[in-house]
């Protein structure tokens, strides 16, 4: 590793453990952010509520709905890099509606996701242990996003089924991605995750890639990775008669599990 990548790296740990003490004391006063579904709307206002998401500090904000009646699954859903926050607006919605613990996770998309994935892990032990009753733990992520989720399923110790969906994400890894955090790499190119207990499943939502903006320029699809246990879904090519491409996929993928019927 170059010192100007030691340096970049030192730099963005110093920033997480600010925002890891911060969101500990919140945590501890019970405090948590808390957002109403009525309060994102979509349509016309789907960008303001997109900017209400992506401005959150760093940390948890629970997505709240009154008609809410899962109380024993815990929901988190995160962000990719750069994000604008409206892409998640109708996913967190949808979700809320279902699960009364869903939360929104805001984070450092600078710090490399081997060093984000572990204030993460450290924040979600620290969640679910004040969750009393939950009994399963669901994961989303999203682009970047997943690649912090992924790396995340090897850090979790918990006595709990656990499930990380990535959608749209780049797991077999990128140019700027390797230049930028200098991560692990297998024999044939791809990034390397470790093995994870046996009570968290992995499910990959991939995109098409030629119809996806984040990726159709690249001439490997970075979606394509094998890895053990992983279980890949690839998205049809529209929705509703729209392009389904990257940032909507979201709504794909929460539809499908949510079991909500889509048009092609």
């Amino acid at each position: 590793m170059t010192a100007a990548v030691r340096l970049k790296n030192l730099q963005s740990w110093f920033l997480q453990l600010i925002a890891l003490t911060t969101l500990c004391s919140i945590l501890s006063a019970d405090s948590t952010a808390i957002i109403k579904t009525a309060d994102l709307p979509i349509a016309q206002e789907l960008r303001a509520s997109g900017k209400k998401l992506i401005n959150q500090k760093y940390g948890f904000t629970r997505i709240d709905d009154d008609s809410s009646y899962d109380v024993r699954t815990v929901v988190v859903t995160v962000h990719g890099l750069k994000s604008e926050g409206y892409e998640w607006v109708y996913g967190v919605r949808k979700l809320a509606q279902q699960f009364r613990h869903t939360y929104f996770y805001r984070y450092n998309w600078e710090v490399c996701p081997d060093s984000a994935s572990m204030f993460l892990a450290k924040q979600l032990s620290k969640l679910i242990g004040d969750s009393p009753g939950c009994e399963r733990l669901i994961i989303f992520g999203h682009s970047y996003g997943g690649i912090v989720v992924t790396e995340l399923a090897s850090r979790l110790y918990l006595n709990i089924p656990v499930e990380i969906h990535t959608i749209a994400s780049p797991l077999r890894g990128y140019a700027a991605l390797s230049k930028r955090c200098e991560p692990e790499i297998q024999r044939d190119g791809t990034l390397m995750f470790s093995e994870w207990e046996t009570n968290i499943s992995h499910f990959q939502w991939r995109t098409q890639h030629k119809l996806d903006g984040a990726f159709r320029r690249l001439k490997i699809d970075p979606q394509d990775i094998l890895i053990t246990g992983s279980e890949v879904t690839l998205l049809p090519d529209s929705m509703n008669g729209r392009r389904l491409g990257h940032n909507w996929s979201i709504t794909w993928v929460v539809d499908e599990f949510l079991r909500i019927p889509h048009k092609p």
